[in-house]
């Protein structure tokens, strides 16, 4: 059996990587606006595959695309 390993990303450091603020990721996470998450005791862990999908799937071609 082959294992696949996976590195996961706390609140800081995926604010760190997106330039987007670790308030920002907390909110949306509140919300329920935001990538999936695992919840570890305290901690909450992105994996940043799913992190990169979120923002990709909010990729907009120009000003005028619906929200």
């Amino acid at each position: 059996m082959s294992r696949t390993t996976t590195t996961y990303f706390n609140t800081n450091q995926i604010a760190d990587q997106t330039g987007i603020a670790a308030s920002t990721w907390n909110k949306r996470r509140l919300a329920g606006d935001g990538p999936t998450y695992i919840k570890a005791g305290r901690r909450v862990l992105y994996r940043w595959q799913d992190v990169e999908d979120w923002l990709l799937q909010r990729s907009k071609g120009s000003t005028s695309d619906a929200p």
